[in-house]
């Protein structure tokens, strides 16, 4: 399997249920992937731009594993896109670092899937939503594979139910899996 890099953005990863579960049935099915937890390597929001783009360099497979917020990426992640995606290295006429690598993202949100749609709640699908890190592929002369993502992932202390959780639990493991069979097929 290819050299693959998995970067969390999930500004509380230790006290997430669906993507801290997903990152760790990845981690279990493919031992040899890289996992960069972003909250707990820069707590303080200031990133090692040689080490993270050294370790993309290295990978042949980016993940780009978040929970969805505000319709987006979380703030951690899109400092991360800001600073460590430089023009001349990550794009722009002389930016080939990335080019040619396999891009997956891999979200969750905590609306339900009916929500996203043209007449749902949010009124655009999670692919619309996606662009602009799709074009950041695209830019970054990437080929973004497949977008993953399991919808209505809400897990709130002292509201969801054990039974909720487990619930939780087993369509991250799902998201983990799919993901996985992705990676072994490219």
């Amino acid at each position: 399997m290819k050299n693959i890099l998995i970067i969390c953005g999930h500004p509380d990863f230790k006290n997430s249920l669906a993507n801290k579960t997903i990152v760790e049935e990845i981690s279990a099915l493919c031992p040899q992937a890289e996992i960069r937890k972003l909250d707990e390597l820069y707590p303080d929001y200031q990133f090692d731009i040689k080490a993270e783009q050294a370790a993309l360099e290295k990978a042949d497979v980016v993940v780009f594993q978040f929970p969805m917020n505000w319709y987006g990426v979380p703030g951690l992640l899109k400092l991360y896109i800001d600073k460590v995606m430089e023009h001349g290295w990550a794009y722009g006429s002389q930016g080939t670092a990335l080019a040619g690598k396999s891009f997956l993202i891999s979200l969750t949100t905590g609306v339900p899937e009916a929500g996203f749609s043209a007449q749902g709640f949010v009124g655009h699908t999670v692919e619309e939503l996606m662009f602009p890190l799709v074009k950041f592929a695209q830019m970054a002369k990437m080929d973004c594979k497949k977008i993953f993502c399991s919808n209505g992932m809400m897990c709130v202390p002292g509201v969801t139910t054990e039974e909720q959780k487990a619930a939780l639990v087993d369509k991250a493991k799902k998201q983990a899996a799919d993901i996985v069979e992705c990676l072994k097929a490219l």
